[in-house]
């Protein structure tokens, strides 16, 4: 289960950094730009990514300081890459910086923010075995922070700050490159939590993959709802917009991530239609006790919220 790591958050060990890389700045990686930038740090902020138009909108932002989409002049001298992009890329990523990166007295640290991280921790951890190689040290990370918007125009400094961070280190993790990752969260004002890759992805599948299936579902099915009057969704309403409002994220993206973590999504698609079925029947028999136990018992968990 979780682990809250307690060693000492040091200001200082940021500030040493010469250069942090983020690579692809979008939202996350935009909003990570500016929270470094608000949070004191001294160092360059390199941004790169494969699109000049996009970059040049981050600097002209102030989300980064440098920007390139050269990957060797991105991570010469970064002592810390932060991968912000989708879940399918960051194996690829990790390839080219293997293939990149030069064995140096110096080693770089790489981490991602990735919705799932079974597989990309397996993945990564199968490449550096195979390329013997100790200039990378990565650690999986899960910025719990986001929105329906995407692009660094969407960016905010303070998308971080009080928000939940998974971290999910295994036995052939560097601790001080976890430590550095911790540490780096921390700085922008994230609260960081140690799980194992498996536990992240069956506690944020329910958490976070489900409740856009879900959403995504429940769009099409109102959509295909209609009469001579009117389709269901010419009468929608703010229940409609905020039960459905996750729906608007990027269907490519999304489909990375249930893919990616499969068999908990399909575990969960279970529950669900168990949970459904237990409805119906309450609704066929009318049993008005129990449905009304049902809706108390949500109320119940979402007033907690």
């Amino acid at each position: 289960m979780f682990t809250d790591q307690k060693p000492a958050f040091t200001i200082q060990q940021i500030q040493e950094l010469r250069q942090i890389t983020i690579w692809g700045v979008g939202l996350i990686g935009g909003s990570l730009g500016l929270a470094l930038k608000e949070n004191g740090f001294q160092g360059e902020r390199i941004g790169l990514g494969r699109n000049i138009g996009r970059l040049e909108k981050a600097r002209k932002l102030n989300a980064v300081d440098v920007i390139t989409t050269d990957l060797s002049e991105g991570i010469h001298e970064s002592d810390l890459v932060v991968l912000c992009a989708p879940v399918t890329l960051v194996p690829i990523f990790i390839k080219h910086i293997l293939e990149t990166i030069v064995p140096q007295q110096r080693r770089i640290v790489v981490t991602d923010v990735g919705s799932t991280k079974s597989v990309i921790v397996s993945t990564v951890e199968e490449q550096l075995k195979a390329t013997n190689s100790d200039s990378v040290a990565f650690v999986g990370g899960h910025p719990m922070a986001g929105s329906h918007e995407t692009g660094v125009d969407a960016a905010n400094s303070d998308l971080f700050n009080n928000a939940n961070c998974l971290l999910t280190p295994t036995k052939n993790t560097d601790k001080d490159a976890l430590q550095l990752v911790e540490n780096l969260w921390k700085f922008v004002g994230a609260v960081p939590h140690v799980c194992s890759p498996e536990v992240h992805d069956l506690l944020i599948g329910a958490a976070s993959h489900l409740p856009h299936l879900m959403a995504s579902i429940l769009a099409n099915t109102v959509a295909d709802v209609d009469s001579q009057e009117g389709t269901a969704i010419d009468f929608t309403a703010t229940g409609f917009r905020d039960s459905t409002r996750i729906a608007a994220g990027s269907p490519e993206l999304w489909t990375g991530i249930f893919l990616q973590n499969r068999d908990v999504i399909l575990a969960l698609i279970d529950n669900i239609v168990d949970n459904l079925h237990e409805f119906k029947d309450k609704v066929q028999k009318n049993d008005e006790i129990h449905i009304e136990q049902i809706l108390a018992a949500a109320q119940k968990i979402v007033m907690k919220q």
